[in-house]
């Protein structure tokens, strides 16, 4: 049973990691679209108009206004990669809390693997893997338990499909990386091999710029070499949207965007944030919920699944960090700062 859950995770590791990097996207595109407002105002308009979510959580928001984001507050993102088929509920497979900061200047992200395992909110001790709570009750559902889990506010959400990265990078005409490894990879089609990366400067299309971001296997760096590669695509992705010419390609790159995008950020608040914010996006850091692999019965599926169980204390560094950042509590850094003093004088 174990190798058949293992084999199956292997399958779909592929898609987890393709949306992983389109869901870091969905933080910087606003930032990037402010610039040709002045330029295609009404078509993004339009297009804003296009990605708004039918079902909007009413609580969503938390009371920042558009003034505050003028003023340069502090916002969450929860940008979430949705895997529905036809005829299925569907799954939130991939999920990264983004958290803002415009004083500091720097975008935190972490991503919680779709395996990690919660309680479920409002049941009774009810465990659950997180990507299931799409399944319960949409969009909201997954919202109260990122909360929940991060113990930090959601203000905004972003949901979008794979398929749209491939096409928003043939949209600007390829991105340039700088591999410093080469190798092969299948596509997604699954085809063997099918994707050759060189070593050095080299110009990819949407699917080579996926392959090129989801490899981990023939990288000695494991993991941590994939960050670096999704980190550059989007940068590379980020330049291209921003550059001039991006305007000759505009309504393809939004015609790339719309049908797998959806949010509830409104047009006047992608405006804002894309004045004020937009400086942020050259310092993301990203906070990594490291844990252990494990395997729990659960009765509703009637085995044993594979579950990820991040370590407490990395979890409740990762709250505090996200909390600082946000200025929830402005007493969090100077006490954390306190603490090592302390620690410090001890050794």
């Amino acid at each position: 049973m174990r190798a058949q859950n293992k084999s199956s995770k292997k399958k779909k590791n592929w898609y987890v990691w393709t949306k992983r990097i389109l869901i870091a996207l969905t933080v910087l595109l606003p930032l990037g679209f402010g610039i040709l407002a002045g330029y295609y105002g009404h078509q993004l308009e339009s297009f804003f108009t296009e990605i708004q979510g039918e079902e909007q959580e009413p609580e969503l928001g938390h009371g920042v206004t558009d003034e505050m984001l003028r003023n340069g507050q502090p916002f969450s993102v929860l940008l979430l990669g949705v895997d529905e088929r036809e005829g299925d509920v569907g799954r939130a497979d991939t999920m990264m809390v983004a958290t803002v900061n415009p004083e500091q200047g720097n975008v935190k992200l972490v991503s919680i693997p779709r395996d990690t395992l919660i309680e479920l909110p409002g049941t009774n001790g009810q465990l659950d893997k997180i990507n299931a709570t799409y399944a319960y009750d949409g969009t909201p559902y997954v919202i109260e338990t990122v909360e929940d889990y991060l113990e930090i506010p959601i203000t905004f959400y972003a949901q979008i499909n794979f398929q749209g990265l491939v096409d928003l990078v043939d949209a600007v005409g390829g991105i340039t990386v700088d591999s410093d490894l080469a190798f092969k990879v299948q596509d997604s089609e699954e085809n063997s091999n099918a994707i050759e990366i060189k070593e050095g400067v080299q110009q990819l299309n949407g699917e080579e710029a996926l392959g090129y971001a989801r490899m981990r296997k023939e990288d000695p760096r494991g993991d941590w070499g994939r960050q670096e590669r999704q980190r550059e695509v989007i940068q590379s992705l980020m330049n291209e949207l921003i550059s001039l010419k991006t305007f000759a390609n505009f309504n393809p790159i939004l015609r790339a965007i719309a049908p797998n995008l959806e949010t509830n950020l409104q047009s006047n608040q992608m405006w804002a944030i894309a004045r004020k914010y937009r400086h942020t996006t050259q310092n993301i850091d990203t906070l990594t919920l490291d844990g252990a692999a494990d395997y729990i019965y659960f009765p509703a599926y009637g085995q044993e699944v594979y579950v990820w169980v991040p370590h407490e204390e990395v979890l409740t560094s990762i709250q505090t960090k996200l909390q600082t950042h946000l200025e929830l509590d402005e007493s969090t850094e100077s006490s954390e700062t306190t603490s090592s003093s302390v620690d410090t004088s001890a050794e």
